[in-house]
């Protein structure tokens, strides 16, 4: 009866620890995806645009560290011509701390990376 109760214990402990190693994971996933939703946005500003202005850069900028990102980097031309190809290039970075072992938790930096080509398509 003890053994039952002792294989029990350790069978849940084992449980809840993948669940919290997977409520990481997710929490990752979940703010990679918040990321390149936040960038999507500012990049069809830049498309409407021709270029992302230093005020919407700073707007992005104070978007993502309210979210909880850090070292924010943001590279795109603030005008393009007509018909032109620029890149709008977004790098931001979130620490989360993680399961690594059965009992230790570490903090982890993920970088995180947004790049993309556009034509300017500004209509007078």
């Amino acid at each position: 009866m003890a053994e039952k109760i002792i294989i029990s214990i350790i069978t849940l402990l084992i449980i809840l620890c993948i669940f919290a190693y997977f409520v990481d994971v997710l929490t990752v996933i979940s703010k990679n995806m918040e990321f390149h939703d936040i960038c999507r946005g500012y990049m069809h500003i830049a498309e409407q645009n021709s270029g992302l202005s230093y005020e919407h850069k700073l707007s992005m900028m104070d978007n993502l560290i309210s979210r909880g990102f850090d070292n924010v980097v943001i590279s795109a031309p603030a005008s393009a011509m007509y018909g032109s190809m620029f890149n709008l290039d977004i790098q931001a970075s979130y620490e989360v701390n993680m399961i690594t072992d059965v009992f230790t938790w570490n903090s982890q930096e993920y970088v995180m990376h947004f790049s993309q080509n556009i034509t300017a398509r500004r209509i007078y």
